[in-house]
């Protein structure tokens, strides 16, 4: 049996247009159709469903409070009855033709087999230059990750048998639009890959999911996959806020200590002020990036914004205090003012991920 995953947002003119094609094209073999929605602002769900009533063999899963292409299909797939797992974009742009070949090949004994516009027969469509060229450069990249190979290991439409997905699916990561490029990392090496040549074809309605957001969620899985294994992508993005933070805290220490400062030297507690402001400041900074950037996934709004920001500053307090001492001790023994400033901003570093972690973002 065959279940087909389709993966949706925001495709409610597409999906009328698509199942009775697809139901005509499986004709013959024994299906099941998932619609996956991410709880789609034009009510792709609700066009599912209607359309599934008349359909015996349409499920609809509405996904509320969960978004992603990757973590969907894996949804999908774990709900699915089939020994053979499929999926496909659902604005027209695959060629569903190739969907009894790619069921074919899974039941002649291909673990994989794979929609590929970069075998010979394939083609790109009517991509631009500058499309084409990304595509290449960003497959070349993901081989490099690949525990298996293909020519197209970027492609969104492809078949696996279930028991192979059911084997790696603990070790999947659900980030990102590129769920066959997981599969080729997490599947064993000796898995036999079969490419079935199609044409990338023009949307029916709608807009392309291709933006930034998705180009940099590609980046950082390469990261996961690698580095990350040894310094978490969180970790290193928790870094990296923390580094402009030290710049937000010192230009607010010079800031606040050129107000406080009377003629040509700073007191000690004029210092101890200027360092106090600038630790809130900076940790006000910090606060807001990492909602909207290292911790995005468990990302605060609203009221438990402000809850998550009293807990964020009891988390980094014990870092605070280290600060605060570190920094007044070394400018008591006349270390200039700004190394101790910079020692003592990251000397709370560490903990204040680990407490970030388990108090401010611990979903």
């Amino acid at each position: 049996m065959l279940s087909l995953i389709l993966p949706t947002y925001n495709e409610s003119e597409n999906l009328p247009e698509l199942l009775p094609k697809l139901e005509e094209t499986l004709k013959g073999i024994p299906h099941e159709i998932i619609i996956v929605d991410d709880d789609s602002p034009d009510e792709t769900w609700r066009i599912a469903q209607e359309l599934g009533q008349k359909l015996d063999d349409v499920h609809v899963i509405r996904r509320v409070g969960r978004r992603g292409l990757s973590s969907a299909v894996i949804e999908g797939f774990l709900s699915a009855k089939g020994d053979v797992l499929a999926v496909m974009d659902a604005d027209g742009q695959h060629d569903m033709d190739i969907l009894p070949k790619l069921y074919s090949a899974i039941q002649e004994g291909s673990g994989i087999a794979i929609g590929s516009r970069y075998v010979p027969g394939g083609s790109v469509g009517e991509w631009d230059e500058r499309r084409h060229l990304m595509s290449r450069v960003a497959t070349k990249m993901a081989l490099a990750v690949c525990n298996v190979k293909a020519s197209d290991p970027m492609s969104g439409f492809f078949a696996l048998r279930n028991d192979l997905f059911q084997n790696a699916a603990r070790h999947l990561n659900p980030k990102g639009f590129k769920i066959l490029l997981d599969l080729l990392v997490c599947v064993p090496k000796d898995t036999t890959v079969q490419e079935v040549p199609f044409t990338f074809s023009t949307r029916l309605h709608g807009e392309s999911k291709l933006s930034r957001r998705v180009q940099i969620e590609f980046v950082e899985y390469l990261y996961d996959v690698t580095v990350g294994r040894y310094i978490p992508l969180t970790f290193l993005k928790y870094c990296i806020v923390g580094a402009f933070g030290v710049l937000v805290h010192l230009g607010t220490y010079v800031a606040a200590s050129s107000v406080l400062q009377s003629g040509e030297e700073l007191s000690l507690f004029g210092f101890r002020i200027a360092v106090l402001a600038a630790i809130e400041v900076a940790i006000i900074f910090n606060f807001y990036v990492n909602n909207v950037w290292t911790f995005a996934v468990s990302r605060l709004r609203g009221m438990a914004m402000l809850i998550g920001f009293g807990k964020y500053n009891f988390a980094c307090a014990f870092g605070a205090v280290a600060n605060y001492a570190v920094s007044s001790y070394l400018f008591s023994l006349g270390w200039v003012d700004l190394a101790a400033v910079i020692i003592g901003a990251f000397t709370g570093v560490v903990w204040n991920y680990t407490m970030s972690r388990f108090v401010a973002w611990k979903n």
